[in-house]
């Protein structure tokens, strides 16, 4: 979790940067930005050459910029800003061979470290550092996302020092000046149009430095291929709503549900859609407890696979555990293993064989779930029943299908993900997840599954399954829903052979049952409209307020804000589990057989 914070304001740097210089110009009177204008440039121009040089460990591209367009308003000469622009990175870069070296020792393992540089890119550096050798250090200052991996593998399989900064020498003197010269030529033509604005001098200087370094960025991007790619998956995020994070997506959810708030007087009263879960399922809830819920008769537990919970203990014990239960049950690996509490295919991992699952057992500290693997498709079965009613209906359907990519003998992991049309969409989840093995080269017809977890934010692709709703489903699912006592509302994960199967209600094997935050995932579905996923969703949520409503009218107390909010802040300082990477001699993801 703190990783990926920290990965967040890495990035959002530049944008703070921005944002800071915009509020203090918005803030202070006239006179005082001229004052500030003129003490700045009255500082030495060898002074401001060295804090250029110092801001490039915070962001080389936005120093590189800011020195080129200081050139152009004749603050400092263009080749004194060159000059501290590629010292501190050639600095910088040195400094990450030189953390490469303590990575030896464990120093990437350990916070704060760890939060910014991720074992699974350094890996990947490593990899293709013995694969392509010392060129890399040439080519990689101008390959975007690469320098950090590279540069710190470089220190971990102790790469000549000389020779690594000889090579860095000569990349940032071919790549610092082109940057910087652009952004002087560029920032000098707009501050010529932009003059008419000459009082507000530090707002247009910081626009143009804005408009210069994205523009320096996208250019970056655009001169290799692995890099047009990348900006093709950044772009199809932006531009395909299913790819929104939930800040951009969720604010109209959001004022829907205050309206239902309003309307049935209580922002709580949506939990008690499900009084049998806690807090209806609203997060942190244990899915032992909710699977141990449908009890134990026959036909409920040949509905739902098999499963067993392993409480936190030495890794031999609980493997001990784990083989007793799949001998009682008579079940083999594959295994699936899974946190107790988590969400989002946090902490799921598919294992093959004892020695995984010990590893896997070894560093999860939590309780942890050895479910049965269940192979056919995958559907997400949204249910709902209002207390008085006498059936239950089907609200949503979701076919889960995973993305695979196929080798031709020629191109790298890597090249297949970035060269999938779907793939480079969440080109980044994957080459983080395959750091491993992004060198390797899968056999021509080699059938690769990028990913074995259903979830949409980890590369599945979901598709709207509503078609497929029966009677017989409906009935089968309304049964099984009838045997937790308390439950009235939530999604079903579960799997089937056939589509036949599915629609006939028959050998079905549930994996999961989600609580009231649960979505009718079907609007994921490539191409489904943004206006009519919110009406979805809007249509959901009424249903789950009006069976809280109704379970309120029957006698069960609505929880206070209060516990809410503390139920929010336990889940947003929760730390979450997610499989470490391990090494592998072959693809993990690999599939027999061709297309």
């Amino acid at each position: 979790m703190r990783k990926n914070v920290a990965s967040q304001l890495t990035k959002a740097v530049p944008w703070v940067t921005f944002g800071v210089a915009l509020v203090l110009i918005g803030c202070r009177s006239e006179d005082f930005v001229v004052e500030r204008l003129g003490e700045a440039e009255q500082l030495p121009p060898v002074r401001i050459a060295m804090l250029l040089g110092l801001s490039t460990l915070v962001s080389e591209d936005l120093a590189c910029v800011s020195g080129g367009v200081l050139a152009a308003r004749e603050v400092l000469p263009y080749s004194l800003a060159a000059l501290g622009c590629m010292l501190g990175i050639w600095l910088g870069d040195i400094g990450l061979y030189g953390l490469g070296m303590l990575g030896r020792r464990g120093v990437l393992d350990r916070a704060p470290v760890r939060w910014f540089i991720s074992r699974e890119r350094v890996e990947q550096g490593r990899r293709l550092f013995e694969a392509h050798g010392g060129k890399l250090v040439f080519s990689s200052r101008f390959l975007p996302g690469l320098r950090l991996p590279i540069y710190v593998a470089a220190g971990m399989v102790r790469y000549p020092f000389p020779r690594f900064a000889g090579f860095l020498a000569v990349a940032c003197l071919l790549w610092t000046p082109v940057l910087v010269g652009f952004a002087m030529k560029v920032g000098d033509a707009l501050l010529d149009w932009l003059s008419v604005y000459e009082k507000a001098a530090w707002l247009v200087l910081v626009l143009v430095i804005g408009v210069v370094w994205l523009f320096s960025r996208v250019v970056e991007f655009a001169v290799t291929h692995r890099g047009r790619r990348l900006l093709k998956g950044k772009w199809a995020r932006v531009r395909e709503w299913e790819f929104w994070p939930m800040w951009a997506f969720y604010p109209p959810v959001i004022l829907r549900v205050l309206w239902l708030a309003i309307r049935h007087r209580s922002l709580t009263v949506f939990t008690l859609a499900n009084p049998g879960m806690p807090l209806g399922g609203l997060a942190l809830e244990s899915k032992s407890e909710i699977l141990g819920a449908f009890g134990d008769d026959p036909e409920s537990r040949e509905r739902i696979a098999g499963w067993t919970l392993l409480e936190p203990e030495a890794a031999p014990v609980r493997l001990a555990r784990l083989e007793a239960f799949l001998e009682r049950e008579q079940l083999h690996f594959p295994i699936v293993l899974k946190p107790d509490v988590g969400e989002r295919g946090q902490g799921v991992a598919v294992v093959g064989s004892a020695s995984e699952a010990t590893f896997y057992l070894e560093q999860c500290a939590h309780p942890v779930i050895a479910q049965e693997f269940v192979g056919g498709l995958e559907f997400g079965v949204f249910y709902f029943r209002h207390p008085d009613a006498e059936r239950g209906e089907l609200l949503s359907i979701t076919e889960k299908s995973l993305p695979t990519v196929t080798g031709d003998g020629v191109k790298t992991m890597e090249e297949l993900i970035l060269d999938d049309p779907r793939a480079v969409k969440m080109a980044r989840y994957f080459l983080e997840k395959w750091a491993w093995h992004l060198a390797e080269i899968p056999a021509a017809g080699e059938i690769v599954r990028l990913t074995e977890l259903g979830t949409h934010c980890r590369g599945a692709v979901f598709r709207d399954g509503r078609a497929h709703r029966s009677e017989a489903l409906r009935e089968a699912i309304d049964a099984l829903s009838r045997g937790f006592d308390g439950f009235f509302f939530g999604r079903y994960d579960l799997k089937v052979p056939t589509v036949a199967d599915l629609e006939a209600g028959r050998n079905f094997k549930v994996l999961e049952l989600n609580g009231v935050t649960s979505e009718s995932t079907h609007i994921y579905s490539p191409g489904y409209s943004l206006r009519q996923a919110w009406r979805d969703l809007g249509e959901q949520w009424r249903i789950a307020f009006e069976i809280g409503a109704a379970n309120r009218a029957r006698g069960h107390q609505p929880p206070e804000l209060s516990e809410i909010w503390r139920t929010l802040r336990e889940h947003r300082e929760h730390e979450w589990f997610e499989v470490p990477p391990r090494s592998s001699d072959v693809l993990p993801g690999a599939v027999s057989g061709k297309p």
